[in-house]
């Protein structure tokens, strides 16, 4: 996983459906291929893993209830000592090869 700070474009990849339409059977040497883009997903992680990867801790909330982020309660209910989901709407992903 790469963190990027500026989005890319979609013209800085070839589309999957153009790479498998012309790749010979050697190596592929053009731009980085789009395998799926999702310029607005929701991001569902425990807020312990939220706060220990350095990848995703630029998404946790400045405090509870404010920013893009709202949790959740875990499964077990509020309260029990379980690590608690956090819901971090509009990001956008990128999966490329």
């Amino acid at each position: 996983m790469e963190v990027l700070h500026a989005a890319p474009t979609e013209g800085h990849f070839t589309p999957l459906s153009t790479h498998q339409s012309q790749t010979p059977s050697s190596f592929y040497s053009g731009p980085p291929v789009l395998h799926h883009h999702s310029p607005a997903a929701s991001l569902f992680i425990g807020s312990s893993d939220l706060k220990n990867n350095t990848a995703f801790a630029s998404f946790a909330p400045s405090s509870e209830g404010q920013s893009n982020g709202t949790t959740q309660d875990s499964a077990d209910g509020p309260g029990n000592g379980e690590d608690r989901e956090v819901r971090i709407e509009g990001v956008d992903v990128w999966v490329t090869s």
